[in-house]
């Protein structure tokens, strides 16, 4: 089934829902998208085809920390 024909059926069925459900369905469909952009993620960092440039990247920010071009993160200020 199409990704298109998926998001078709979906509507139809939200659409024919009370609107708690309809809230509570669109909330799963968003946890499922989190979900599998998270393990996206984890598969990207579990490759060991991109196990040397995570590496850099790591190496250059403990460079940065090192050359003082850092500050502490302040959550008061996000």
């Amino acid at each position: 089934m199409s990704t298109s024909a998926v998001a078709d059926e979906a509507a139809k069925l939200a659409a024919s829902l009370p609107p708690d459900k309809a809230q509570a369905l669109l909330e799963y469909a968003r946890y499922l998208a989190e979900k599998a952009e998270e393990e996206a993620w984890e598969r990207r960092f579990s490759d060991p085809r991109y196990a040397k440039k995570f590496q850099a990247m790591v190496d250059e920010v403990k460079q940065d920390i090192a050359k003082g071009k850092t500050e502490p993160l302040d959550l008061d200020r996000l």
